[in-house]
């Protein structure tokens, strides 16, 4: 297995499920890790995602309400310390964070026990769930707050929570990254265009901009602003820096 997240993204939402399928179907993502927001997690999907022999690990929620309220009642208190315990079928993990003045804890939980959901033959090719438990500590005016939240996942992965932990992190990654430079770096909080299918082309315009850059970014050395900014002033030759470092990077893979 290949370690790479392939994350489909499109912004219109009533558009989404259903061109999540189709685009599967015209990528070769073989071997691959498929992560996407609860949103795209249909059966439909699933089921392209095995067609394309790939994998997935993707979150339940509230959109396939009862299926996530089993996830909850699954993974409770005492299922928890069991895994914890080194249960039979089951991987835990456990990482500590500091950041911005608060102590985060992930606690990631994966099981092949999967036969107690009447349903999980439908999901095609499910092999493991699991559940991550972010635990935050902060202190606010001297007094210690924390704040406990829980995702859940279904995957076709095998049991390897050091995979599933991964495939969830990186696809978050991707997804503040992403979302961070769209709204920053090129502005996009401030874009006006009240044309829909305008909107649309600007954003892949970005997406596409921003992937380029991103690709350069270890040759310049600096952030993507000040990329963008020694672009904008002389572009006629800095485009063609630019084009040399593509290439560069290109090659180097």
């Amino acid at each position: 297995m290949r370690m790479c997240i392939a994350e489909e993204t499109i912004d219109k939402k009533t558009n989404e499920i259903p061109t999540t399928a189709t685009i599967l179907e015209k990528l070769n993502v073989k071997d691959c890790i498929i992560t996407w927001d609860a949103l795209n997690t249909q059966k439909d999907n699933i089921s392209a995602v095995s067609k394309a022999k790939a994998y997935y690990a993707v979150p339940i929620k509230g959109n396939h309400a009862l299926f996530y309220q089993d996830l909850i009642d699954y993974f409770d208190d005492d299922e928890q310390n069991l895994i914890i315990g080194g249960k039979i079928n089951t991987a835990y993990k456990k990482e500590n964070e500091y950041k911005n003045g608060c102590s985060i804890t992930y606690e990631y939980f994966q099981t092949t026990n999967i036969k107690w959901y009447e349903d999980y033959k439908n999901w095609q090719g499910l092999k493991t769930i699991g559940m991550v438990k972010k635990t935050i500590v902060s202190q606010n005016n001297g007094k210690e707050e924390k704040s406990i939240e829980s995702r859940y996942y279904i995957a076709n992965i095998d049991l390897n929570v050091e995979l599933f932990k991964d495939a969830i992190r990186k696809h978050w990654s991707v997804e503040n990254k992403l979302h961070w430079h769209l709204d920053v770096t090129f502005n996009m909080d401030n874009n006006h265009t009240l044309d829909k299918n305008a909107l649309m082309n600007l954003e892949i315009i970005n997406k596409f901009c921003l992937g380029m850059i991103e690709r350069v970014k270890p040759y310049y050395n600096m952030s993507l602003k000040r990329i963008m900014n020694i672009l904008s002033l002389d572009v006629e030759n800095s485009f063609l820096e630019f084009l040399a470092f593509l290439a560069l990077a290109n090659n180097n893979d």
